[in-house]
């Protein structure tokens, strides 16, 4: 994997974002990587890769109305 984490971000098409922060492990086994993209029925899957936990938390506390679950 190209990187440490990976923070998914779930655009509900009701209006909020929910998102979590996952290792690189994590991901991969989800067949994520960077940049990944995928429409599902209830929302629209984007994944970011960074190279520590704080940068990719910084990056969804950025986002509007981003609920974090963990």
């Amino acid at each position: 994997m190209e990187y440490l984490y990976y923070a998914e971000q779930k655009y509900m098409y009701t209006g909020y974002v929910e998102a979590r922060i996952l290792t690189a492990q994590e991901a991969e086994s989800l067949g994520y990587e960077d940049g990944y993209v995928e429409s599902r029925d209830n929302c629209k899957v984007y994944v970011d890769g960074f190279d520590s936990e704080m940068d990719a938390r910084k990056h969804l506390e950025d986002l509007t109305d981003c609920h974090i679950i963990n």
